[in-house]
C-alpha cells in the first residue's frame, strides 16, 4: 500500500505491517522521534520512516490548552532551527502542531497525550479512534523496555485483566478502561467530576502533581483528582517488604482523621492511617510504598536497609543519624546499614534522596558485601612481607610518591611529623633508610583512585616531586605541601588530612569528648565546575548564614564545618583538622590541644604573650601550665614541609624553603625590595643573602 505524505512530497510512502529491522540499527519516526517497534510507512529510496499513527495525524486539531485558534501539523519547525513545545518545554525538530498567530507549538506526544483515547460517554467507557479495543481477560505482560508496559490511563504496570490495542501498541486495565466518564466526589460535592487527559495538573486532595494518564476534573471550579484519590481501593498492595498487608482503617471520604506515630517512620500522624492485616503496624498511606533498599551518596557502603524493627538489627541502642545527627527513636522504623553501624531517619533518607538515592534491585537471599564504588588501585607495590600466624605484615613497600623503598617502624619520635598529612607521625608507619621521608599507614593505604560521595569526578592521588610546590585545600582554605586528592575535570585539591576527617559520616576528634558529623545539608559542597579550569568549586550560595567556628569563633570562608550531635560545638574544617597532640622549642613535653583550663584567671599565650579567650580552642601543657594560641603552637604554615632544597635555573646555588613568619626583622626580597615576613626561598650558601618571596608569583618566576 503506497501513500503521498505532505512530509515527504519526493517519494511515495510504503505500508510496512511487521516490525521493522534496518541495518541492525534502531529505526528513528521522523515525525515523533521515537523509535519504531510496529507498523510504519517507509521510503523505499531514503531512510525515512513515520510510525503508522504519526503519518495518519490530523492535519487540523483543537485542543482546550489553546482554545483561542485552531493547531496547524506542520513537517518542520516553522522557527530557524528547533521549536520549544509549550506544554513539556521541551526542544524539538519534529512533526508539530503550530498556531501562527500566537506562535504557540505543541509536539504530537503532548497534541494527543496520554494517546488517542477519548471518553466515549454514552458507552461509560474508552473509545480507541480507528480501532476496537480488545478484552484480555488473563493476560501477563512482560513488557518491552525497563520500564514494562504501562497503562495509558493510570501509568501503573499491566497485570490482570485489560483492553488493548496492538496497531498501537496501546494498554488499559480493565477497571481503568471501565472508569465512569463522571462521578460525584465528597471531596467535591458542588459539581461532578468529568473524566479528562491530564496535563500536568496538581491533584486537589493529596497536592501532588498527578502523574496518570487521567484525572477527574471539575471545569467550574478548575478542581481535579487523581484517579487513585477520587477512587481509592479498599486495601493497598503490599509494601516492598513484602511482609505486610495494609488496609485503611478509615474512609478518607468521611474527611475523618486521628492522630498516632506511624511504625514506619517515627512522625506523628493526622490523617486516615493504614493498619497490618498481619500485626499490630499503623502507618501513613505514603509510608506504605517506602523501598526497602536505598544507595545514597550521603554514606560510603553501597546500601542502606528499611526495617520496622529497628532493634532487631542493629545492636546498640544508643544511635544518633547519620544525616541529621539526632537521636533516633528505638521503637520506631529507620534505615540503617547491614555493614556498619550507621543508621538514620526515615524523614532523612528520604529527604536527601531525591538527588542523592536510586532505589537498588536486591537478592534477599544474598549476603551483604561491604564494597565502595570506588576503583581500589593501592598507592604502594609490596616489596616484602611475613606472617605471624594467619596475620600477613607488610614490612617493606614502593609507595609511588617516593624513589626509595619504605620500611615498616614501630618506634617514633615525637618531632617527626607524616610527609603525606604533615601531621605527628603514629605508630606503625613507614619510613625511608636513606632520607628523611615518613609515611603514616592511614596514608600509605589510601587509594590512588577515590570516588568520593562529596564530589561527582573521581578524585585521584597525588604528589608533586618539586620540594617547594605549594597548593591550596578547598576544604580548609590553608596552603600545604604533601599527598592531596586532585580532580582532573575542575582542578579540584583536597589535602589527604581533610579528606581523611570526611571520609566516613563521623569521627572523633581527641579535643571534644563526642563525635563529630558533617551536616548532610553540607555534603553537596564541593561540586565540580566543569569546564571551568582554574575556578574553585561551588562551596555554597552566598545568602547562606555560616554559623562561627566554636574553636576560633570565625565563620569560615571554605563553608565546611563540622557539628556535635549532643552539644552545640560546631568546628570550621580548620580547627576541626587541628592536630590534637603538638610540640614547641618553649616547652619540653608535648601540647595538648583544650578548650579547658580551670584556672584560666589570666588568659594569655606564652609565646606571644597577648590575650587568648579562654572559650576558644588553645594547646596547653598542665605540667608547666603552659598555653598557647593554635597558630602560635603550630606556626602560620602547620602543613607546609620547610627546609626542602632545590637548584634553579637563575641562581648558581640551591635554594630552600624557610618560613619568615616570625622573625623580628624580616630581610628584603631581591626581586620586590619587599621585607620576606612569610614563606621564602632562601640561598643555602653562607656567603649568598640572596631571599625572594615564594607565594609570589612574580618574585619566584624569575629564578626560571
Amino acid at each position: 500500500m503506497e501513500v503521498e505524505h505532505f512530509s515527504h512530497p519526493d517519494h511515495p510512502l510504503i505500508l510496512v505491517n511487521q516490525v521493522l529491522e534496518y541495518g541492525c540499527e534502531l529505526v528513528i519516526c521522523s515525525g515523533c522521534e521515537g523509535p519504531i517497534w510496529g507498523p510504519c510507512y517507509s521510503c523505499t529510496s531514503c531512510s525515512f520512516f513515520l510510525h503508522k499513527t504519526c503519518a495518519e495525524l490530523p492535519r487540523e486539531i483543537k485542543r482546550r490548552i489553546h482554545p483561542g485558534h485552531p493547531l496547524h501539523l506542520l513537517a518542520k519547525s516553522p522557527y530557524e532551527g528547533e521549536y520549544k513545545c509549550d506544554r513539556c518545554k521541551k526542544t524539538c525538530n519534529s512533526f508539530v502542531y503550530h498556531c501562527s498567530v500566537c506562535e504557540f507549538d505543541l509536539d504530537i506526544k503532548c497534541a494527543f497525550q496520554p494517546g488517542f483515547l477519548e471518553v466515549d460517554s454514552q458507552a461509560h467507557q474508552f473509545a480507541h479512534k480507528d480501532h476496537p479495543l480488545i478484552l484480555n481477560e488473563e493476560q501477563e505482560y512482560h513488557g518491552a523496555g525497563p520500564a514494562g508496559v504501562m497503562c495509558s490511563v493510570c501509568k501503573e504496570p499491566m497485570a490482570g485483566p485489560s483492553y488493548s490495542c496492538t496497531s498501537c501498541n496501546l494498554f488499559l486495565h480493565k477497571k481503568c478502561a471501565e472508569l465512569s466518564p463522571e462521578i460525584k466526589q465528597h471531596l467535591h460535592p458542588e459539581h461532578p467530576l468529568r473524566l479528562l487527559p491530564n496535563h500536568d495538573m496538581i491533584c486537589d486532595f493529596c497536592n501532588e502533581t498527578c502523574y496518570e494518564g487521567f484525572v477527574y476534573f471539575c471545569f467550574v471550579c478548575e478542581y481535579s483528582l487523581h484517579i487513585k484519590c477520587a477512587c481509592p481501593p479498599c486495601i493497598d498492595a503490599a509494601d516492598q517488604n513484602q511482609r505486610h498487608q495494609f488496609r485503611r482503617l478509615m474512609n478518607p471520604l468521611s474527611l475523618k482523621s486521628i492522630s498516632f506515630t506511624c511504625n514506619a517512620c517515627g512522625t506523628d500522624g493526622d490523617d486516615s492511617p493504614f493498619g497490618c492485616t498481619m500485626c499490630q503496624l499503623v502507618v501513613h498511606q505514603k509510608c506504605i510504598s517506602l523501598p526497602r533498599t536505598l544507595k545514597t551518596a550521603l554514606h560510603h557502603h553501597p546500601r542502606i536497609i528499611h526495617t520496622y524493627h529497628r532493634q532487631q538489627c542493629i545492636k546498640s541502642i544508643k544511635k544518633y543519624c547519620g544525616i541529621c545527627c539526632r537521636e533516633v527513636d528505638t521503637e520506631y522504623g529507620v534505615y540503617y546499614c547491614p555493614d556498619c553501624d550507621f543508621v538514620a531517619h526515615v524523614k532523612c533518607s528520604r529527604e536527601y534522596g531525591d538527588s542523592a538515592t536510586e532505589i537498588v534491585v536486591e537478592n534477599e537471599e544474598e549476603q551483604s558485601v561491604a564494597v565502595d564504588d570506588q576503583s581500589m588501585e593501592p598507592s604502594f607495590r609490596v616489596v616484602r612481607e611475613i606472617k605471624q600466624g594467619e596475620e600477613r605484615i607488610i614490612e617493606e613497600i614502593k609507595h609511588f610518591s617516593h624513589q626509595h623503598n619504605l620500611i615498616l617502624t614501630d618506634k617514633v619520635d615525637d618531632d617527626l611529623k607524616c610527609d603525606g598529612c604533615m601531621l605527628p607521625i603514629s605508630t606503625p608507619f613507614y619510613s625511608c633508610v636513606s632520607c628523611n621521608f615518613f609515611l603514616d599507614k592511614t596514608c600509605i593505604e589510601l587509594p590512588r583512585r577515590k570516588k568520593w560521595q562529596y564530589h561527582e569526578n573521581q578524585l585521584i592521588l597525588s604528589w608533586s616531586r618539586g620540594e617547594h610546590h605549594l597548593f591550596y585545600c578547598v576544604v580548609c582554605d590553608q596552603y600545604f605541601s604533601g599527598l592531596r586528592y586532585v580532580c582532573d575535570i575542575c582542578e579540584l585539591y583536597v589535602d589527604v588530612r581533610c579528606f581523611k576527617s570526611i571520609l566516613k559520616d563521623s569521627f572523633k576528634h581527641g579535643g571534644h569528648e563526642h563525635p563529630l558529623y558533617l551536616p548532610a545539608d553540607r555534603k553537596n559542597i564541593l561540586r565540580c565546575n566543569i569546564g571551568d579550569q582554574g575556578i574553585p568549586p561551588l562551596l555554597a550560595d552566598d545568602r547562606e548564614i555560616i554559623p562561627h567556628c566554636s574553636g576560633c569563633c570565625v565563620s569560615e570562608e571554605s563553608k565546611v564545618f563540622f557539628k556535635c550531635a549532643v552539644c552545640d560545638l560546631k568546628l570550621g574544617m580548620k580547627c576541626a583538622t587541628l592536630p590534637y597532640k603538638a610540640r614547641h622549642e618553649y616547652d619540653d613535653h608535648p601540647l595538648f590541644l583544650t578548650y579547658i583550663n580551670e584556672n584560666d584567671y589570666q588568659p594569655s599565650c606564652i609565646i606571644c604573650e597577648k590575650y587568648r579567650d579562654p572559650k576558644l580552642w588553645f594547646y596547653r601543657c598542665e605540667e608547666c601550665d603552659f598555653d598557647a594560641h593554635p597558630e602560635c603552637a603550630l606556626g602560620k604554615y602547620p602543613y607546609v614541609k620547610a627546609g626542602g632544597v632545590r637548584t634553579y635555573p637563575k641562581h648558581p646555588h640551591p635554594l630552600a624553603l624557610v618560613d619568615k613568619t616570625g622573625d623580628y626583622r624580616p630581610q628584603a626580597c631581591d626581586s620586590c625590595g619587599e621585607p620576606c615576613d612569610d614563606l621564602a626561598l632562601e640561598c643555602t650558601d653562607p656567603n649568598c643573602s640572596f631571599i625572594v618571596h615564594r607565594k609570589r608569583r612574580q618574585c619566584w618566576m624569575p629564578l626560571w
